[in-house]
């Protein structure tokens, strides 16, 4: 009767011993992927950083683009504006040089019909 109460301890000895091999081996699993899973937060945040990162840079470089837009937009509207005027101050000149050309051709039509006059 001793000799199987000590198999029997012996066996739950042993059962013992495995099972608390499978649970350090199984903390171990635990404890490594308690690690990995902490790498892995820190990687995804600094990922997560570096993507705010870019994606204000890209918002700064949008309101810089939108700005220089505005301010050529704004330049070429004057240059246009000026364009108009000086097209307006040609017209102007134009039609002045027109009328005084008419003035001029009457002027000298008559000048030259008193000279046919003079002459017949």
């Amino acid at each position: 009767l001793r000799e199987e109460s000590a198999q029997s301890q012996e066996a739950a000895q042993n059962e013992l011993n495995s099972l608390q091999m499978l649970i350090g081996q199984h903390d171990e699993r635990l404890s490594t992927l308690q690690k990995e899973s902490v790498q892995y937060q820190k990687d995804a945040q600094s990922e997560l950083n570096n993507l705010q990162k870019l994606m204000d840079q890209h918002d700064e470089r949008l309101s810089t683009l939108r700005e220089e837009s505005a301010q050529s937009q704004e330049a070429a509207q004057n240059e246009l504006n000026s364009l108009q005027m000086l097209i307006g101050q040609h017209d102007e000149r134009l039609s002045t040089l027109q009328k005084e050309s008419v003035q001029y051709q009457k002027e000298a039509q008559s000048e030259l019909s008193n000279l046919q006059k003079l002459m017949d």
